[in-house]
């Protein structure tokens, strides 16, 4: 069934915002706020499921994108039609049309991951900015990674900012988080070379080829990798992003965007 809403007072969209604003709302109802047509596209391509789609109607005056709102009712998804105040009220971006969808989360235990084989797999200790873990996202999916593992991640993985800066692409990648214990379990198991980023070594990215299919580990944005992970005994590789600046470390999605490219560059198969 769809229908419209005008009011900025409905029920649905005062749910909406709560879904938006608030962690303990999105696990309770089991779903997620996603705000933008290709957000939304990326997810049902992934094949996430998406149980509601609220639009504006000066969001569909494009052919196409009217096109889009008819795919979306042919897959059975509830379309709802509001007005431009109650658009506004729900809205994370503050805009007066759009496109707002519900989707369904999943499971991201450790247990729950499939990767494949071959590839390099990014692990991200306590990490604390929805914006750069969606960024992250984004560039592994871009670069060919197999896979993100979040250790003890500090936000919620279904914030909206994380949807918007992985513009969606968070429902294609295999991504799992776990505890620090679980993590190093997974690795110990996994068997894979592992390589993590130390700005305090004098081993330079570059100067050694990097080895089939290894874990990258990164850590939190504030205080990088802890000693946690240099008493484990993991045999990892340290290795530091070479710079000829000023600066004393990068972005956090930039390192992880140049160890992907560094594997890529020996890997191109």
């Amino acid at each position: 069934m769809n229908f419209s809403i005008e009011s900025a007072a409905n029920p649905r969209i005062k749910e909406l915002v709560k879904l938006r604003e608030s962690p303990k709302r999105r696990k309770e109802h089991g779903l997620f706020f996603v705000e933008g047509i290709s957000e939304l596209k990326s997810l049902v391509n992934s094949g996430r499921e998406i149980k509601e789609i609220y639009y504006s109607f000066r969001a569909i005056e494009k052919d196409e994108q009217n096109k889009v709102l008819i795919e979306f009712q042919n897959l059975g998804i509830q379309t709802v039609e509001i007005s431009p105040v109650a658009f506004g009220k729900a809205s994370y971006r503050s805009a007066e049309y759009g496109w707002i969808g519900l989707v369904n989360t999943w499971d991201i235990g450790l247990d729950t991951i499939n990767l494949s084989e071959s590839g390099a797999v990014v692990v991200l200790d306590e990490v604390e900015k929805p914006g750069n873990l969606g960024a992250i996202l984004r560039s592994v999916e871009a670069l060919g990674g197999a896979g993100v593992i979040l250790s003890e991640p500090a936000l919620d993985f279904f914030n909206p900012n994380v949807v918007r800066s992985s513009r969606g692409l968070m429902g294609s990648l295999p991504i799992a988080k776990g505890t620090k214990q679980e993590v190093i379990q997974w690795l110990k198991t996994s068997k894979r070379p592992i390589w993590a980023t130390s700005s305090h070594t004098t081993n330079f990215l570059g100067k050694q080829k990097m080895p089939d299919s290894p874990v990258l580990i990164f850590g939190s944005e504030k205080k990088g990798l802890g000693q946690f992970w240099h008493n484990q005994e993991l045999g990892l590789d340290w290795v530091k992003i070479p710079m000829k600046g000023t600066a004393s470390s990068l972005n956090l999605n930039a390192s992880v965007a140049c160890l992907l490219y560094e594997y890529n560059r020996f890997h191109e198969d």
